[in-house]
């Protein structure tokens, strides 16, 4: 996972996606998610956005949109991180796509590399503040 990025960016925002087993490198903005609500096939879902730095020095923040199960399981990683004394802001994450367990959907996996990030705290947002930001969710 050093050296290259699999990231695919939208041409008409800053989101930022993952194909099948993809994977790449981020360092997280903050912590607390963009929620909206989606339809799909008729059914109405969660999306949680997270606000990423997905490459080097860059102070571009990228968003990455996510499932419910991708959110809940980050969030407890994050917990887990929180508890070990280090802020989960200040490291770097390996992020892959994969089909669901169930099959119908992808998810995203995030591990955690404990290797420092690329943007220091000073110049991130603060840890719990919601990133406000119109259109991210265009293609």
């Amino acid at each position: 996972m050093n050296g290259y990025s699999d990231w695919l960016e939208s041409k008409h925002s800053e989101r930022v996606w993952l194909d099948n087993a993809m994977a790449a490198l981020c360092q997280f903005a903050t912590l607390k998610p963009i929620r909206r609500s989606k339809k799909y096939n008729g059914r109405e879902f969660k999306v949680y956005t997270y606000g990423n730095y997905t490459e080097g020095q860059s102070r571009d923040i990228k968003y990455l949109s996510s499932t419910y199960v991708s959110h809940r399981k980050l969030q407890s990683k994050f917990r887990e991180i929180f508890k070990e004394g280090t802020n989960p802001c200040e490291i770097l994450w390996e992020v892959r796509r994969s089909l669901s367990d169930y099959g119908e959907f992808y998810i995203y996996t995030f591990t955690p590399l404990y290797k420092r990030g690329w943007i220091a705290e000073v110049h991130r947002p603060p840890l719990n503040r919601t990133i406000e930001i119109e259109d991210i969710w265009e293609t």
